[in-house]
């Protein structure tokens, strides 16, 4: 079965809670966690992750904390899943990393690499906007 990780899970919640703040509106790590059963301490390091890449914005000080650095219009699924988990792929033989002993004489790799690209062009396409 494919899954989406945690960490991707947890930073497009994030994303989506921070995309329905007002422009001028910012939330802790913590007070995001609370107000939507995220980890507390998974969260931190998420968005840490997600402002390294741009997404997301971090002011300090008591009045602190996250806000969206784009639009969730421009923010894709897969942008948001590669960022945290790294490449992603439905199938191990794809990834590079993990070669399968029947890889040279495998008759389904090729219908599932496009498969593979088909996922990967939906993720692509839907945005922080859509969920």
């Amino acid at each position: 079965m494919m899954r989406m990780s945690k960490r991707a899970d947890y930073g497009l919640v994030a994303l989506k809670a921070l995309g329905q703040l007002a422009a001028e509106d910012s939330l802790s790590a913590r007070e995001l966690a609370i107000r939507h059963n995220l980890p507390a301490d998974l969260t931190p390091k998420v968005l840490a992750r997600l402002a390294q890449a741009g997404l997301v914005e971090a002011t300090m000080g008591k009045a602190g904390g996250y806000r969206l650095a784009k639009v969730p219009a421009d923010i894709t699924v897969l942008e948001v899943m590669q960022i945290l988990d790294g490449e992603t792929h439905l199938i191990a033989c794809n990834d590079g990393d993990d070669v399968c002993h029947r890889f040279g004489d495998c008759a389904i790799r090729d219908p599932l690499a496009v498969l593979n690209k088909e996922v990967m062009r939906v993720l692509a396409r839907m945005t922080v906007a859509q969920l």
